[in-house]
């Protein structure tokens, strides 16, 4: 069986047809491939570049940083702000103190002034005798143990004038 001319033409061509289909589906397929590739690529560029940006823009405010901490600018700053607040607070305690203060000699004024009520009610009979009548050895024993004449009123409950008469009459004071 021989083939003509035609047919041989006819089958080479179908041949080389058939070539380039595979040719053209090889191509196609390893340009899909390539372009998969590509991206993967470009997504890996993007992603340090963005890192590259980062750390430079890390790097300046480092810079600054450091430069600003050791200029003596940013020394001066820091000194100022910290004496400004040390001022503040400074002056913010010695107005608590004096307030401290002022509360515990209106305190004490009117725990006297109370004391001194009580006693004068107590003069009056309003009140029943109690059985808290001044102890005199057990003042001049807390005054020789140390207390203060306001602190031995405070506690008994009696008059300042009243400590300091026993006291005198006891010859301590």
């Amino acid at each position: 069986m021989l083939f003509s001319s035609d047919d041989l033409l006819l089958a080479i061509s179908a041949a080389i047809l058939l070539v380039l289909i595979f040719l053209i589906l090889y191509s196609y397929l390893k340009d899909r491939e390539f372009h998969k590739k590509t991206q993967r690529l470009e997504k890996a560029i993007e992603a340090m570049s963005q890192e590259i940006y980062k750390t430079k823009k890390w790097i300046q405010e480092s810079e600054l940083h450091s430069e600003f901490a050791s200029s003596t600018l940013g020394t001066n700053i820091k000194n100022e702000v910290k004496s400004n607040l040390n001022s503040s607070l400074s002056s913010l305690y010695n107005h608590i103190q004096g307030i401290q203060e002022t509360l515990d000699k209106d305190r004490d004024y009117f725990e006297e002034k109370i004391i001194t009520l009580e006693n004068k009610l107590r003069e009056f009979g309003y009140f029943a005798p109690s059985g808290n009548d001044v102890d005199e050895k057990r003042i001049v024993s807390m005054f020789q143990d140390g207390w203060s004449i306001d602190s031995i009123a405070k506690e008994l409950r009696i008059g300042r004038g009243e400590v300091e008469f026993i006291l005198k009459l006891a010859d301590i004071k």
